[in-house]
């Protein structure tokens, strides 16, 4: 069985963490924990022919989603904020024709892998595709995540000249990471914010209005002493940085999945996470779940961690043991089985 990734349409955004990593620990997995012989498609360079071709991910509004005629086709969906939230995700002309075509596509799609179960619903109640064509394969963190001492976790960070105790938030920018209200709400506490992830670095973009709120934020915080915007950060470093917070928070608004709860569960750092969508399942009772929409909620909860050793570390051991529940080998083993039907 000859199985091609194709990342022919991933565009720089995607090539960094989250979906990038998520095309990367894919293809190494399978190469590692299966039979499959897994190559990459890329359409700069001349490819072989496959039995199967899966798309690792797919932009609702840009044509990433090509089906080749006779060979079946897969594709990834991490999860679908901009058509549950359109206002705040407008796609334009051109993308209403590019989403209207990726419809008309996915009818012709051999299996959806969904990350998890809330996104599989959310994609089934937007798309209608048939139950038996999705399929929940959970995503899983890096192998490069771990608990480190705390002279490790200070030597990965030294440079950054943090302070002693920090609340960290690590993620994108987009309206739904809900940078607003969680920051308002770290503040409260009285810690400093550590906000790392390539997106903060985008400044090209204010005027687009996915990145209104990205807006408001730098305008409203970006000088305050309190907060440390350090952006894109090495592999090395965020798993300092994770090792060395008090908490990590993660109070979104939506996630198709939310990878940083157990990155943070890893490495034996509590985390703050929303009450909606995947992160629930993703979390089980290693997290305090909170009202994404509540800065006093999520205040809170951040409170309840920092304050109280005990109830921080019963979270600490509760994520040791929810992480269990996630390994590559376990997605690259459960997308094969996907694979192995398609071509039933």
């Amino acid at each position: 069985m000859k199985i091609g990734i194709d990342i022919s349409s991933m565009h720089s955004m995607n090539k960094g963490r989250g979906i990038g990593s998520y095309a990367e620990n894919l293809i190494s997995s399978l190469k590692k924990y299966t039979e499959a012989d897994v190559v990459v498609i890329d359409s700069s360079k001349k490819n072989e022919k496959v039995d199967l071709i899966h798309y690792p991910f797919l932009d609702f509004f840009r044509p990433t989603l090509k089906i080749t005629k006779n060979t079946p086709t897969v594709v990834t969906i991490h999860d679908v904020v901009p058509l549950l939230f359109p206002k705040h995700y407008p796609p334009g002309i051109k993308g209403r024709i590019n989403l209207f075509r990726q419809k008309q596509s996915l009818k012709k799609i051999k299996a959806v892998i969904a990350v998890s179960n809330s996104a599989k619903a959310d994609i089934h109640k937007i798309f209608s595709l048939p139950e038996n064509r999705l399929k929940t394969v959970y995503e899983s963190p890096a192998n490069h995540f771990q608990k480190l001492s705390k002279s490790e976790a200070e030597e990965k960070v030294r440079k950054f000249n943090l302070p002693e105790k920090f609340v960290l938030y690590t993620g994108g920018v987009n309206w739904n990471k809900n940078l607003l209200t969680q920051t308002k709400a770290a503040l409260l506490t009285n810690h400093d914010v550590v906000f790392v992830g390539g997106g903060f670095e985008n400044r090209k973009d204010l005027n687009h209005t996915e990145m209104k709120e990205f807006e408001k934020f730098l305008s409203r915080y970006e000088n305050n002493p309190k907060i440390h915007i350090l952006g894109f950060v090495s592999n090395d470093e965020l798993v300092g940085l994770i090792n060395k917070a008090q908490v990590i928070l993660f109070a979104s608004r939506y996630e198709g999945f939310g990878l940083p709860i157990l990155e943070a569960q890893i490495c034996g750092t509590p985390v703050v996470a929303g009450n909606n969508s995947s992160m629930i399942e993703v979390a089980g009772d290693g997290a305090e779940l909170v009202d994404a929409n509540s800065f006093e909620s999520i205040q809170s909860g951040l409170n309840k961690i920092l304050n109280n050793t005990v109830y921080s570390r019963k979270l600490i051991a509760e994520g040791f043991i929810n992480v269990k529940r996630f390994s590559w080998e376990k997605t690259a083993i459960e997308t094969l089985a996907v694979y192995e039907k398609a071509l039933e």
